[in-house]
């Protein structure tokens, strides 16, 4: 099948219809990347989970793309349960359907990035058994959220 770009009276290309437009609208900017692996993999859920992640993020641009992944039903914003004064982001059905891919490009990263810091172990538990990887994950996310809101 192939997808054709349509152009608008501006020049500019639609950006509706096509599928890797659409995905690359949400995960095309590394930081939203980075924040959909800290919630759908490492079980963040706080804005300070996030800013403590290794990469570096600023504080500018983490509220931004929080915000932009909450406006594009990947996360829902929701007080936590744990401190009144703070919130958590929760990952919505349509992330956790993005697992799948997530998962299957960091796969993909470890074959060609000689310096990634992925254990062997991730890549072969995948290949050897993607359905069974996805689900641990699916499951762990499960885990965090009950123990987050209590359940």
């Amino acid at each position: 099948m192939i997808y054709i770009c349509l152009m608008t009276k501006t020049g500019k290309p639609d950006w509706s219809g096509c599928p890797t437009r659409y995905a690359a609208g949400i995960v095309g900017d590394k930081w939203c990347f980075l924040l959909l692996r800290d919630v759908l993999l490492h079980g963040k859920r706080t804005y300070r989970e996030f800013l403590a992640s290794p990469e570096g993020i600023s504080t500018n641009i983490l509220a931004n793309r929080l915000s932009k992944l909450e406006a594009l039903g990947m996360f829902t914003r929701e007080p936590d349960p744990r401190k009144a004064s703070s919130v958590c982001y929760f990952p919505t059905q349509k992330a956790k359907d993005f697992l799948p891919a997530l998962v299957s490009m960091m796969v993909w990263a470890t074959q060609y990035d000689e310096m990634t810091e992925a254990p062997a172990s991730f890549a072969a538990s995948f290949n050897d058994d993607p359905n069974g990887t996805i689900a641990w994950y699916v499951a762990e996310m499960a885990r965090v959220d009950r123990a987050l809101r209590g359940g």
